[in-house]
């Protein structure tokens, strides 16, 4: 396979300039890379106290739970002379911190550990009034020895308390880390209701880097950076110039949405790259489609189903835009089979001529590549009829959830951001407080929407008045552009489960283009030239607003109340 890029040292120097910007930013206060991780663990009720080697004003006891469900109850005062003082309840956690109010003057402190099932604490810290780390001298059992215990305070050094995003998981980190983390234990993963890829490249990364926050974020951040790569070059393959690539690059660059996922330990970032990567593909095999006919290369077809199959093995919502793939290749093939004058018979004939024969040995090849990525599945005890039988259960569990989400949002509001998810907060001493909410740049986001609207609906106007006819009047970039978004919009009309706004992910980038191919196309007029610089600097500009929400930085109550431009705003 020989595909010509057509980038030259410019083309480059802008890539590698905006992934450069995008990485340094992005892996800046990514998550702690080393944290506490030896663990205590019980599944029967047990009592401990702790000694903190003098009297102490302890203001809040935390705990941080490495995995699993507990009851706790928190005692102050002295071994045969205690005191109840607070409770606190830990449900289905994993790698989070949790904390209760005591407020007491005290040397020792008890605690009655009652497991739901089974309870795993990788760390229990102190802070006085002044937030700062109370030493604990000892752990010791209630009438029982467990020389373990001492792992519940042997990593102090590595606290970093009061808790934010960089030292605990958070929103479906929960899931995807734990599936990690257990695929590389060879144990069945935890997270079932989507394909394996994704957490076995969350798993790499805390393989290569270790157990810690920042491990289990960093491919996201890898992956994200890549995808500036991809769509310049496919900007600047469908529109055919510089200031093409680089607007659409430059949107997605400092873009929030693309910011705060690729900081997340979860699969998305990865469906929109492998997604990203099959539409670039795919676009080069149909410009040599319109260029040298069905007698094209389908090399590049062969690698569009190759990353529509890593993107399927991480989450089925790229099957909608491997639809309009289709459903582009099926109207080009009928318009062949509109010219046969003859009967029905050739007609079909014409329609499964090369490459469609081609086209089903890929989807085969796709199919395998799916299942080839349960063998750690496999591996870990799962049977290969398991395996498929997991296939139902996955589209059973998301086509009748009925779950309910205070963040939630139907489709027609993700474009205008009238709902962002709210993905963590921690209160911090002074009024301030770490906060990330996931939402798009209103800049990319409003700008884009409206340019979607205006230029489809051109499209559509094109169509009616021609009949369909002539097509190619309406340009490649138009119907591609069109027919990509609306395929990856339109199908959560239909699904009554709970959505979010990051379900719109996937067609981020085509926001992107759309507003790149309205700047690539009146670049030449010098008013459109300052007009699309100052956009550029507008959406900068939102970045650095944004920033702190969008990152988890702690930044003070009143500036985080400026950036909450409507009451559904909440974060």
């Amino acid at each position: 396979m020989n595909f010509k890029t057509d980038l030259n040292k410019r083309d480059l120097l802008t890539i590698a300039l905006l992934s450069i910007v995008f990485f340094s930013v992005a892996v800046w206060n990514l998550g702690l890379s080393q944290a506490p991780i030896n663990g205590w663990r019980t599944t029967e009720n047990r009592i401990f106290y702790i000694d903190l080697g003098e009297q102490a004003n302890t203001n809040t006891v935390y705990f941080l739970v490495k995995n699993g469900s507990a009851e706790v109850q928190v005692y102050t005062g002295s071994p045969g002379s205690w005191n109840n003082s607070a409770s606190l309840s830990f449900a289905d956690s994993y790698y989070v911190w949790k904390d209760v109010t005591v407020n007491s003057q005290t040397r020792y402190m008890r605690f009655e550990i009652q497991p739901r099932s089974s309870i795993e604490l990788a760390e229990v810290a102190l802070l006085n009034p002044d937030n700062q780390l109370i030493t604990v001298t000892a752990v010791t059992g209630d009438n029982y020895s467990d020389p373990n215990l001492s792992r519940l305070i042997d990593e102090q050094n590595l606290v970093q308390l009061p808790p934010t995003y960089m030292g605990e998981t958070y929103f479906d980190e929960i899931y995807f880390v734990k599936s990690a983390e257990q695929y590389l234990n060879r144990q069945v993963p935890y997270e079932w209701t989507h394909p394996p890829l994704g957490k076995l490249i969350i798993a790499s990364g805390i393989a290569v880097f270790g157990f810690n926050p920042f491990g289990w974020r960093i491919m996201g951040v890898i992956a994200a950076t890549l995808m500036i790569s991809l769509i310049y070059i496919l900007g600047k393959k469908l529109l055919g110039t510089w200031i093409g690539g680089f607007a659409a690059a430059f949107q997605l660059t400092f873009d929030f949405m693309h910011f705060t996922m690729a900081r997340m330990g979860t699969a998305d970032t990865y469906v929109v790259v492998f997604s990203l990567a099959s539409q670039l593909f795919f676009l080069i095999y149909l410009k040599e489609l319109f260029k040298n006919g069905w007698k094209a290369s389908v090399h590049p077809l062969l690698l569009a189903f190759i990353f529509f199959a890593l993107g399927f093995s991480t989450k089925w919502v790229v099957l909608y835009g491997f639809a309009a793939q289709l459903a582009i290749l099926v109207a080009l093939r009928l318009r062949e089979v509109a010219k046969v004058k003859k009967g029905w018979l050739d007609k079909l004939n014409t329609f499964s001529n090369h490459p469609y024969a081609v086209i089903l040995v890929f989807a085969m090849l796709a199919v395998l590549i799916y299942f080839l990525t349960y063998i750690p599945d496999l591996l870990a005890g799962r049977s290969l009829i398991e395996v498929v039988n997991l296939q139902g259960s996955m589209y059973g569990y998301h086509s009748t959830l009925t779950a309910t989400h205070a963040f939630s949002s139907p489709w027609w509001e993700w474009p205008l951001m009238l709902k962002p998810l709210w993905l963590f907060v921690s209160y911090l001493p002074g009024n301030f407080k770490s906060t990330i909410v996931l939402l798009g740049n209103p800049a990319v986001w409003w700008v884009g929407f409206a340019c979607v609207i205006c230029i489809s609906a051109f499209a559509l106007i094109k169509i009616l008045k021609n009949a369909g006819k002539q097509l190619e009047k309406i340009g490649i970039p138009v119907l591609f552009i069109s027919v990509f978004f609306f395929f990856q919009w339109f199908p959560y009309i239909l699904i009554s489960r709970v959505t979010f706004i990051y379900h719109f992910y996937v067609n981020v980038p085509f926001l992107c283009l759309t507003s790149a191919y309205l700047i690539s196309r009146y670049w030449s007029n010098k008013w459109i030239k300052i007009a699309a610089i100052i956009y550029f600097v507008v959406t900068v500009t939102m970045f650095g607003l944004f920033y702190a929400v969008i990152s988890g930085m702690p930044a003070s109550n009143s500036w985080i109340e400026s950036l909450k431009w409507f009451e559904s705003w909440v974060f």
